[in-house]
């Protein structure tokens, strides 16, 4: 399955698709308001005219990558 990264620059639009997303698909949280999603979730934000910016697309290898080294929020 691929991934995809992204990147809402909205906060009103960010709100409204993680909700939506987060009841059909597994979302996950990075720093700086990324997200990684499954690839058909990026056509659900298309059905909904829900605006986000692709930063790049993953395969399963760079999402665990991406998760095991992804810094933590500072304390």
């Amino acid at each position: 399955m691929k991934f995809a990264k992204i990147q809402f620059e909205d906060r009103n639009a960010a709100a409204k698709a993680l909700v939506g997303l987060a009841q059909r698909c597994r979302v996950v949280g990075l720093r700086d308001q990324v997200f990684i999603v499954p690839e058909p979730a990026l056509d659900w934000l298309a059905e909904n005219a829900l605006p986000y910016k692709l930063i790049e697309l993953l395969n399963q290898d760079d999402v665990i990558q991406a998760l095991r080294n992804h810094p933590a929020h500072a304390v």
